[in-house]
């Protein structure tokens, strides 16, 4: 008789919400193992009993054939006794080849891995268009291998009674499907159907109630949704039943439908007529309307006041994407992976007969923000309309709303016309995310819906649990342990209040999620920054707080990214950040030496020296003074002047020029800015790159106000993409106690230029090629200054996403024979820092003098 062994296997990784448990029944029930499985913490535990053979396959198996989405970090399998095997299994095993779904555990882990939210498979797809199918145009269908995760997880492990999905009920049908083999609802946790799951809630703001819940609508359905009865609430249990009647509901200001079919055939007329629509997805309220009417575009960049920043459009499949957008095989790949990501594609010319944008959607843009649908709602939407804006569900600069009572009071305000929404509560808010391909690298601008938790590694285990406050624009967080570094959701801008509230309330629900209590907490130097001053609130104690300069952490999050040892030079270009003299940076130059240090906590030893940056300039200050672009050319005119580079009649002929266009006709006061700038009122001095792109644009007329943050460097950049041959410019480097780059002579060069007639398209482009020149030189010259030729650069910072600038570094940096590392998992901008942060957290810095 063959001897059976008993055996505890202990499986880490992402194993969870997955459809890993019913992987592993199956396996077992294949082998005719006997024993259990069960979430424990974040990982799962398998208790089997058979021969040594079957249990040698069975290990294997799961390593190998693994679910989709499955990433298996470490199998451990220990012996146990046929006594342990008996308590463990005691109320779930009956006969020797009996495997059963346990019910879950506590367990501690070492390290956690949570998943993200999953677009819908296609299998889920095809039964939804299914006409046969009981969950036919159900818009909350989902499987083992789809549907929400993270966004509804109270706890772990992952359970329906840890999600919000607890409050629903299976029905029979949806109970047998969860317990029956091989189907692909078993222990599905988000399983539902139109009987027992969510229900969509159409709600408009109406005074007169003239909403007709009767009315034939031209949307094909087979289902049956004729009766009116009246609700004060949402559906609860008991009052659904297999005819999923409509249940309508009017007030003196609402008009309301319950109705999965209803309510979406409502919200497709009404979208086709025109009106923009607040639909609940995944992470969040989308703002919905068609992108080819003039109306709704208008009202909602009022209402957001969203004056000129493009809007992303959400198309049905990839054939319709390409009718409008430049499409390559990477492109394609990232559309249709699992986040659904918003992806930046240059646009082409429709062809005739092909209905086109209007021109308020794109904003002048020569780019389209596209993505495909992730969740089942959206596809049913899509279906019925074509292509639709789909933009965060807030007003400028808030986070994403989530919570339907709120979105309810915008009703009526000018802004959304409808609500379409559901009871299923999203306790962590996410964006969509958003890609870019740049010169065959992927770049991430926006990690939220699809990435967040998903850790980044760390190339060492940090020393302790570290929370890193990032910064205060583009807000993320991130917490560490071991060498796992978890990014947050994107919060917006900390100085609304709505956005700080949210980033105080992800912190706690992140530390519990992955069980992390932070010992070290790490933030940017600026003393202001409600970043930093989170950061010390929380920990509560001075002595556990580390302060990084802000450029410093951009760079550092490529080396914590791409595990860079050895001497480098790290540059980062943004618009702003605190220096350690007290000014504002923003093009700064770092010499770095990093080198692995196994004899001690600190697992990376690091030395940098700021080395370089743009020569310094004295600005005028305030948050007026980095959106009015004019400002900051007149303050580069300025100092061109003082330096002898150009004379006052070339700032009074560049005055003549942009006088008629300047933002409400509003002459430029020349006089006044050089009194300020002479007396020292309302200055600062900085090496912003950001404000640099601003002068340009100014000069060139392409852009006088930043209406939002980025918006004259990306008009620029569409100027000199238009370019058909890039203007020589004069480009000089400054060697004092650092290197600079002189922009002042750069704007005065491009100043006489432009005056003298030059094409504007082609100053542009000449601008970035001599700006992309002169950081390799400067580059250069760091490493000749400290005694060597270097060869390794390590670029980061918003700047970089400026295509032309980074493809052109990479262009030198290959005929040169340079690497260059940037970052592809978290985006170079603020939206990294906290990740740079973290890694400094676990190195031993030596700044050198």
């Amino acid at each position: 008789m063959v001897e059976k062994k008993y055996v505890r296997i202990t499986v880490k990784g992402l194993v969870q919400g997955i459809g890993f448990r019913p992987f592993i029944a199956e396996c077992a029930e294949g082998l005719n193992i006997s024993g259990i499985v069960k979430n424990c913490g974040g990982i799962v535990i398998i208790v089997a009993s058979a021969d040594n053979d079957s249990l040698d396959m069975f290990t294997k198996s799961i390593e190998i054939n693994a679910p989709a989405g499955a990433v298996i970090s470490s199998i451990v399998t220990e012996d146990m006794s046929a006594a342990e095997f008996e308590i463990e299994c005691k109320g779930y095993i009956s006969g020797d080849c009996s495997f059963r779904i346990a019910d879950s555990g506590s367990h501690i882990d070492t390290e956690r891995l949570l998943p993200p939210d999953l677009a819908i498979c296609d299998t889920c797809t095809k039964e939804l268009l299914d006409p046969d199918n009981r969950r036919y145009r159900y818009p909350f269908i989902s499987c083992t291998s789809c549907g929400p995760r993270f966004s509804i997880m109270h706890t772990v492990p992952y359970d329906r009674d840890t999600t919000t999905m607890d409050i629903f009920d299976m029905c029979p049908d949806c109970y047998y499907e969860y317990t029956k083999k091989g189907n692909i609802r078993r222990h599905a946790q988000t399983i539902s159907c139109h009987r027992c799951g969510p229900q969509l809630k159409y709600i408009e703001y109406s005074i007169e109630n003239t909403l007709d819940t009767n009315k034939k609508t031209d949307i094909k359905t087979d289902i049956e949704t004729d009766n009116n009865t009246i609700c004060d609430g949402f559906y609860t249990n008991n009052m659904r039943d297999a005819d999923h009647k409509v249940i309508s509901k009017r007030s003196s200001k609402f008009n309301e439908i319950y109705s999965n079919n209803k309510a979406l055939c409502i919200a497709i007329e009404k979208l086709k007529e025109g009106k923009v629509g607040a639909v609940l997805d995944i992470g969040g309220f989308h703002f919905a309307f068609s992108p080819f009417m003039k109306e709704p575009v208008k009202k909602l960049r009022i209402w957001k006041n969203r004056e000129a920043k493009p809007f992303a459009v959400m198309f049905p499949d990839i054939d319709s994407i390409k009718k409008y957008c430049k499409v390559s095989p990477k492109e394609e790949e990232l559309l249709k992976s699992n986040p659904r990501p918003i992806v930046l594609l240059n646009k082409k010319d429709v062809c005739d007969g092909i209905c086109e944008f209007t021109d308020e959607v794109l904003a002048g843009s020569d780019r389209v923000g596209a993505m495909l649908p992730c969740s089942p709602l959206q596809i049913l939407l899509l279906q019925e309309i074509g292509p639709l804006v789909m933009t965060s569900g807030n007003r400028g600069g808030e986070p994403i709303v989530t919570d339907s009572d709120i979105m309810k009071t915008y009703l009526g305000t000018g802004g959304p016309d409808f609500m379409l929404t559901h009871e299923r509560k999203i306790l962590t808010p996410l964006d969509d995310s958003i890609y870019q391909v740049n010169g065959g690298l992927v770049q991430i601008i926006r990690r939220a819906r699809g990435l967040v938790p998903w850790p980044v590694e760390l190339p060492f285990e940090l020393p302790q649990e570290t929370f890193a406050a990032g910064g205060d624009l583009k807000a993320v967080f991130a917490l560490g342990k071991g060498d796992k570094a978890y990014l947050s959701a994107h919060f917006g801008d900390l100085d609304d209040m709505d956005a700080s509230n949210a980033y105080d309330l992800a912190v706690r629900h992140m530390e519990d999620l992955l069980d992390i209590k932070p010992t070290l907490y790490v933030c940017d130097k600026h003393p202001v920054y409600i970043s930093s001053k989170k950061a010390a609130e929380f920990s509560g104690d001075n002595d556990k707080i580390r302060r990084y300069q802000h450029h410093l952490s951009h760079v550092m999050a490529v080396a914590a990214e791409k595990d860079i040892t050895g001497r480098f030079v790290g540059i980062a270009f943004d618009g702003t950040g605190y220096g350690d003299d007290g000014c504002v940076w923003g093009s700064e130059f770092w010499w770095c030496d990093i080198n692995k240090d196994c004899s001690s906590d600190h697992k990376r030893t690091v030395k940098v020296r700021h080395s370089g940056s743009l020569f310094p300039v004295k600005m005028i200050g305030g948050d007026d003074g980095s959106r009015d672009t004019v400002k900051s050319l007149y303050c580069y005119l300025n100092e061109a002047k003082v330096r002898g580079y150009i004379d006052s009649g070339i700032i009074v002929d560049v005055a003549k020029r942009i006088s008629s266009a300047y933002k409400d006709h509003r002459e430029p006061d020349i006089k006044l800015l050089e009194a300020a700038l002479d007396h020292n009122i309302n200055t600062i001095m900085s090496t912003s790159m950001g404000r640099l792109f601003d002068a340009v644009g100014a000069l060139l007329g392409v852009c006088y106000y930043n209406s939002y943050e980025g918006e004259c460097a990306s008009k620029l950049e569409i100027c000199a993409s238009k370019a058909k041959t890039a203007t020589p410019l004069f480009t000089n480097i400054i060697e004092d106690d650092i290197f600079y780059i002189d922009g002042v002579r750069l704007i005065a060069d491009i100043s006489r230029k432009l005056l003298d007639g030059e094409d504007v398209e082609s100053l542009a482009l000449g601008f970035h090629r001599a700006l992309s020149t002169a950081a390799i030189e400067v580059a250069e010259n760091i490493g000749r200054f400290c005694g060597y030729d270097n060869k390794t650069i390590a670029i980061g910072g918003g700047t970089f996403l400026n295509r032309i600038l980074n493809t052109d570094l990479q262009r030198i940096c290959s005929i040169k024979e340079y690497t260059l590392y940037q970052n592809s998992l978290v985006p170079p901008g603020d939206g990294g820092l906290a990740l740079g942060q973290l890694y400094l957290s676990g190195c031993k810095l030596e700044i050198k003098e």
